[in-house]
Formats: C-alpha cells, sequence, structure tokens
C-alpha cells in the first residue's frame, strides 16, 4: 500500500473549496478523479512518478509550499490564457504566462494580479524588463499594493522533471516595495518556445515559496 498518501495530494470528488463549486466542474473531469485515485492505488513508492504522471489522461503539475510535502494537481481548465489547476485538498491556483495571480484555499490568498502587456517572449529579447505590477489580498484585505518588479536573464540551465531533463533558460524577476520593506525572489525556467516548466514563486514575504514543476504539459 502506498504509505504516505499526503505526499502525492491526488484529487478525489471531496473536494469542498467553496469558492470552486463541484456543478462548475468541466465535462469528462469526474473521470480524472478516478484516473487519479486508480493510478496511486498499489504504488509502493514516496514520491509522484513518471509511471504515475503517464497513467493520468490530463495535464498535470506538482506544487510544494515551502518544506511542505509535494502534491499533484491537475489542470481543470484554460479561459483567456489563464490555466487553472486544482487538487484535493482544496488548493487550486490560476497561472497565466507561468506568473500565478490568484490562489484559494490557503489561509492567506492571492486574489488578483494586474500587470502590463508583458511576456517572456518580450523579457528575452531586451534581456532585462522593468515595470509595476499590483497585487491584491485576502485575509487580510489588501488591495492594488504596488510592487515593483525588475527581470534578469540569468543564462542556460539544465534542469530534471521526473527523470525528463530539459535545457532552459533561467529567468530571475526581483520584487519589492520600499515603503513596506517587501522584497522576494522569483525564478522561472522556461524553453526556447517560453513555456515555463519550472518555477520558484512567492505570493508574497510572508508566505513560503510556491515551487511548482510542471509535469504534463498542456496540449493548448
Amino acid at each position: 500500500m502506498f504509505r504516505k498518501i499526503q505526499v502525492i495530494i491526488y484529487v478525489t470528488i471531496s473536494v469542498g473549496c467553496s469558492s470552486f463549486p463541484i456543478n462548475n466542474i468541466a465535462p469528462g473531469y469526474i473521470d480524472t478523479f478516478r484516473s487519479i485515485k486508480n493510478a496511486v492505488t498499489g504504488y509502493e513508492s514516496d514520491f509522484i512518478t513518471r509511471e504515475l504522471i503517464d497513467n493520468i489522461p490530463y495535464a498535470s503539475i506538482t506544487l510544494e509550499i515551502g518544506k511542505g510535502p509535494k502534491g499533484l494537481l491537475i489542470l481543470e481548465s484554460i479561459e483567456n490564457d489563464k490555466f487553472y489547476w486544482i487538487s484535493a485538498d482544496s488548493i487550486y491556483l490560476v497561472i497565466k504566462d507561468g506568473r500565478i495571480i490568484k490562489t484559494e484555499g490557503l489561509n492567506n490568498n492571492l486574489r488578483e494580479v494586474i500587470y502590463p502587456r508583458t511576456n517572456f517572449k518580450k523579457i528575452l529579447t531586451n534581456k532585462s524588463e522593468q515595470f509595476n505590477m499590483y497585487y491584491s489580498f485576502t485575509n487580510p484585505e489588501l488591495n492594488n499594493l504596488e510592487l515593483e518588479v525588475n527581470y534578469r536573464v540569468l543564462g542556460n540551465e539544465q534542469i530534471e522533471i521526473l527523470n525528463k531533463y530539459m535545457d532552459l533558460t533561467l529567468v530571475e524577476e526581483e520584487v519589492s516595495n520600499r515603503k513596506l520593506g517587501w522584497k522576494f525572489i522569483n525564478k522561472y525556467w522556461l524553453d526556447e518556445n517560453y513555456f515555463v516548466w519550472k518555477s520558484r514563486q512567492y505570493i508574497n514575504p510572508l508566505v513560503p515559496v510556491f515551487n511548482i514543476e510542471v509535469t504534463k504539459k498542456p496540449s493548448n
């Protein structure tokens, strides 16, 4: 039997996030619950494996928050270039262009991120980029906090995700607010098509870092 079921946050029908009601789940999504549960059954490994991922017919990512266990999230839907990822323990992330722009199910959630129309292609072309973003949070509520963002392209780096090796470009993002004394560094690893395969992101400096790896790339 699987010894540490908490290591893999496999999706079950008991998702209880009030902001993500079950009747909004896309057609065919219930089959995904069964697929993941069946894929996990019988595995003795304490880790999410390539074999496990290959047995799930949907795009997936892993999420590790701070020193917590690594969990599996699957793609529920795509809307206006926003990717909605969901886990069994009532956590979901909304990611756009590799960046977390909304969270649900945490004690302190990111409600919205507003930023200029930019992308990693532009950042890589210019080798650097600087602009302001606006973050809004819940619990406690904080609206349109202005943050200064600076990018640096650090060069190529080989990474490994579940025995898959890739040569990717590492981009560093420095986010700060001098009045609050906030400063944190996000990192993104992207391929030649500017797709982010791996990232280390903070939604604010008071919350542990989000480590994300794409284990199965979305088809869109």
